[in-house]
């Protein structure tokens, strides 16, 4: 015969209540779905959401490895609803600086992204991902040689696939297909900054050797997926005078950033022909400006994910259709040398009306590399000085060089880094000149300023400034 006790029953219902106050949110989420329950994911999904907008990204991070555990357990270890979960969980780490977490996640990533993504737009999006990450991982410099030198390949690579998945979901004459063509312009300048060739890179990305023989070879692939940008604006998508003219500007700044100072100068020259009113023809050629970036891959992008196909390596391939009989022969000069000593025969036509009626172009200095998905070289303050910023002014030179510079305001610092650092580094800058009259000219005198989150570190200090 069972008795029943009202102090048990008491008892037993403040315990039940203590421990729902203690966890309410966890015996929600395993008592009412079960600890498997698919819905619990968009609960998890939903909390993760909230942390990390609000900077709570390692809780966030605990969240969606959660989530992404469900979602195996309930539809597979290949499954692609752990996908969202993934991509969460990197932006967290990416947020906290843990780079090397990252790195690994975005491998698995990868590896579950060709398993369950197999053609078209979303694939395209995945591969753009993934080497977006290969880029800003090289940026931030967060490898030693060896490694950046494989990060490398599998940067180019994935642009590569990008490129090859837009052809095929697209067709080669679609804008869509310049997402791809423009990583793998950047992919040419991160190798170039890889090898001590050009100027400062954005980030942290500073080698200070130079490899000459390496020198010709980047830059001809450079100018060779530049070109074929720059021909299908032109002859498939039959674009404006004024986006012809930055598509010259581009090849040119390549040019002008490797050192290639005569080839820049005839391709800004013919920019500048362009805002003066002429036209460039298309060429009569019914290849595929396509094909010579096909032919282009750097001889170091063999690396890649253990799923990447493999790619042709045709180190010397890099010949390019003429723009016009001027180009044609910048081009056939490229398989000299990529240097300021092999100065063109023929110069592009310099502008009749030196008024530009149409349009104005090169009449400010650029800081290189002036290319959609890099930031800057140096971060300018763009508000109003305080008093422990560094003010400089300085001059650009006709080659591009930073020139005169002055202190106008210097904080003193203590510690092993200043402002000079800072310095330092606008000097190494490359910028694009203006041009008069077709020529490049030194410019008038510029004015940046920084603040102290340039060179101050935890523990420095910065006091009164000196002027």
């Amino acid at each position: 015969m069972k008795v029943f006790s009202p102090g048990l029953a008491v008892t037993t219902a403040l315990t039940y209540a203590l421990l729902f106050a203690a966890a309410p949110h966890a015996f929600g989420q395993t008592g009412f779905f079960g600890a498997y329950d698919p819905r619990l994911q968009e609960v998890l999904w939903n909390d993760a959401v909230g942390l990390q907008q609000n900077g709570n990204h390692q809780e966030a991070i605990e969240k969606v490895k959660r989530a992404a555990h469900l979602s195996r357990g309930n539809d597979g270890l290949d499954a692609k609803s752990q996908l969202p979960f993934v991509r969460a969980e990197i932006a967290s780490h990416r947020a906290l600086n843990q780079f090397v977490a990252a790195d690994e996640r975005h491998a698995y990533l990868s590896r579950i992204e060709a398993r369950t993504i197999p053609s078209g737009p979303e694939k395209i999006t995945a591969l753009l991902r993934q080497a977006e990450w290969h880029q800003f991982a090289l940026l931030e410099d967060i490898d030693e040689d060896e490694e950046a030198t494989a990060r490398m390949g599998k940067a180019w690579n994935f642009y590569r696939r990008a490129l090859n998945e837009s052809i095929a979901t697209y067709g080669e004459d679609s804008a869509e297909l310049f997402p791809a063509l423009e990583g793998m312009v950047r992919a040419q300048y991160l190798l170039a900054g890889h090898r001590g060739i050009g100027a400062s890179m954005p980030g942290r990305m500073d080698r200070e050797r130079r490899d000459f023989a390496a020198g010709k070879s980047t830059f001809k692939r450079g100018l060779s997926v530049l070109v074929a940008m720059q021909q299908l604006n032109r002859d498939r998508l039959s674009v404006t005078r004024e986006i012809q003219a930055q598509d010259m500007i581009r090849i040119a700044d390549w040019a002008w950033w490797t050192g290639n100072r005569n080839y820049a100068l005839n391709f800004y020259n013919t920019a500048l022909a362009l805002a003066n009113g002429e036209s460039l023809e298309p060429v009569a050629n019914e290849t595929s400006p396509l094909t010579e970036v096909d032919a282009s891959v750097d001889p170091e992008a063999s690396a890649s994910e253990s799923n990447t196909p493999k790619t042709d390596t045709d180190e010397d391939a890099a010949t390019t259709q003429p723009l016009n009989a001027e180009t044609e022969q910048v081009n056939a000069e490229t398989e000299q040398a990529p240097t300021d000593n092999t100065p063109s025969d023929e110069a592009v036509s310099t502008p009749k009306n030196p008024d530009y009626p149409t349009f104005r172009i090169l009449e400010a200095p650029v800081a290189l590399p002036a290319i959609a998905g890099f930031g800057p070289v140096l971060d300018i303050k763009t508000s109003e000085p305080a008093e422990g910023d560094l003010i400089v002014s300085f001059n650009i030179s006709p080659t591009g060089k930073v020139v005169n510079i002055e202190r106008v305001q210097l904080p003193v610092t203590t510690g092993p880094r200043g402002p000079e650092r800072v310095i330092r580094r606008l000097r190494k800058t490359r910028f694009r000149p203006v041009f008069l009259n077709g020529e490049p000219v030194e410019s008038d005198t510029i004015t940046w300023t920084f603040e102290p989150k340039h060179w101050a570190m935890p523990g420095s200090t910065h006091s009164e400034t000196s002027t």
